[in-house]
């Protein structure tokens, strides 16, 4: 396993400072006229011009043909293709002259080489390995079988004593390669610089606050919009552990984070409660980036701050102003009860709930009786100051779960869940009883009464009695109240 591993690591190592496709497309020309000019020279250095044999042609005219192909693929934008077709075809012909030539010289071992050297450069350190393991394996292959003497004769004559040729050959292939490799590194170190200095203005001059954090969750480095969003210098920052800035109460979800960080390598906008060097709190927008190498391995992680303190504020303060009208909208604004409108709305919605927990629910209408005549008499602020007392009165003596709203000028209703119609008429006549005793009410006179009627869902199987009828019930005992003298609680029963 370890053997593998470090296998896998030499491979994804080999990747490190592949030639990028805009570098490969600059430098393919260069390559390709200088083959154009090094396959004339040598078959000038070879001597096989003039007294060349068929089979020799044969190989020129496919040399021609290939270099038109290759020029094609060039001027259509094919230039990874063409790249691969040059080297590889190269390598097979400096591997077939190595066949050839084993009885005699060595020497052509060195331009095989440098087809390893030119495919790094060119393509990828993949590639290139690949081929050196290849060549290796033919090699040996070729020296230990001495497999030149089962050549064709016509091919076997084609081997050379003089080694000047492949001197001469690897010469200016090393000098090229050189030249080429210069220009490559020249041109990957003006391009990382430039990107360097991009990212780098980026850094300095956005409005953002950017923080590199390290895997150990410590800062690596800070622009100044971010020192200057915690009231630290830069230097002050740097080294400093992420825990030490946040929220204790956030440090869990902070962790969290990170966690899924690494399976998903970002994290959509989130919220986070920071603190300053001066030991205020502020409200923060995140978003935080995993930057990796080449191999994929975590190098840091790149945060972007933003203060949102001043719009949390806001939001807040526009959700508080929603919410503080939305509660006037359904309040009556004398009594600070329910308006009709809302009550009704709670009334439904305990109805339902009744009918699916099959429980009771009661309806209470309540009356002030005669406050015509108590305005009449006493002025409308008395008659203000009568209604405020019963809605004092229905306030204290409902539960916390009983909904109360003001139903007419002069009318309320109580909705009372889970109550029996034995149990709702005891509470009407605990708020008539305390109606009635109040001081305020005392001193209108005997006038000052309530009339009330009670109205309840049984709950049970059967009972099919809808919230409308439930209310025309309630209504029908109240009227049965004031029929009957005023000032009592009447309950609906069914005849």
């Amino acid at each position: 396993m370890q053997v593998m591993q470090s296998l896998r690591n030499l491979l994804r190592l080999s990747r490190a400072g592949d030639i990028s496709e805009e570098l490969r497309s600059r430098y393919f020309g260069l390559v390709f006229w200088v083959i154009c000019i090094m396959i004339p020279l040598g078959w000038g250095f070879s001597g096989r011009i003039l007294e060349a044999t068929l089979f020799v042609r044969t190989i020129q005219a496919f040399s021609f043909i290939f270099l038109i192909v290759i020029w094609f693929m060039w001027q259509r934008g094919r230039v990874t293709l063409a790249t691969s077709l040059v080297v590889w075809v190269f390598w097979a012909l400096a591997t077939c002259v190595v066949l050839i030539e084993t009885n005699t010289n060595n020497i052509w071992l060195v331009p095989q080489f440098l087809l390893i050297v030119l495919t790094r450069l060119l393509l990828s350190g993949r590639v290139a390995m690949f081929m050196a393991l290849l060549t290796l394996i033919l090699d040996i292959l070729i020296f230990a079988l001495a497999l030149h003497r089962y050549l064709p004769p016509e091919i076997a004559r084609m081997a050379q004593d003089a080694e000047w040729t492949p001197l001469l050959i690897s010469f200016l292939s090393l000098v090229f390669i050189f030249l080429l490799g210069d220009l490559v590194l020249r041109d990957s170190l003006i391009e990382a610089r430039r990107n360097e200095g991009r990212y780098r203005s980026l850094f300095t001059r956005t409005n953002d606050a950017v923080f590199l954090i390290d895997p150990r969750l410590r800062y690596l480095e800070v622009n100044d919009q971010a020192a200057a969003l915690l009231g630290y210098t830069p230097q002050e920052l740097v080294g400093k552990p992420m825990a030490e800035v946040i929220a204790p109460t956030e440090l869990a979800a902070m962790k969290a984070n990170f966690s899924r960080l690494q399976r998903e390598g970002v994290i959509p906008l989130f919220e986070r409660t920071m603190i300053r060097k001066d030991g205020s709190r502020i409200m923060t927008e995140i978003s935080i980036t995993l930057v990796t190498d080449e191999q994929g391995e975590p190098l840091y992680h790149q945060s972007v701050v933003r203060d949102i303190t001043e719009r949390k504020r806001l939001e807040d303060q526009l959700r508080f102003s929603l919410e503080e009208m939305q509660a006037l909208a359904m309040q009556d604004p004398l009594t600070g009860l329910l308006n009709r409108r809302a009550v009704t709305e709670h009334a439904e919605a305990e109805w339902f709930r009744s009918q699916r927990e099959a429980r009771p629910l009661c309806l209470v209408l309540i009356d002030l009786d005669d406050l015509k005549v108590i305005n009449d008499t006493h002025g409308h602020a008395v008659g203000d100051k009568v209604i405020l007392e019963l809605a004092r009165c229905i306030k204290t003596q409902k539960r916390r779960y009983d909904w109360s709203g003001r139903w007419g000028g002069d009318e309320f209703l109580l909705v009372l869940p889970g109550t029996t119609l034995s149990e709702a008429g005891d509470v009407a006549e605990r708020i008539r009883n305390q109606y009635v005793s109040s001081p305020l009410v005392l001193e209108t006179g005997e006038v000052a009464s309530l009339s009330i009627g009670v109205a309840c869902y049984s709950g049970r199987r059967g009972d099919d009695t809808d919230l409308t009828r439930l209310l025309n019930q309630a209504d029908e005992a109240l009227y049965t109240a004031k029929q009957s003298g005023k000032n009592q609680v009447q309950l609906y029963r069914d005849a």
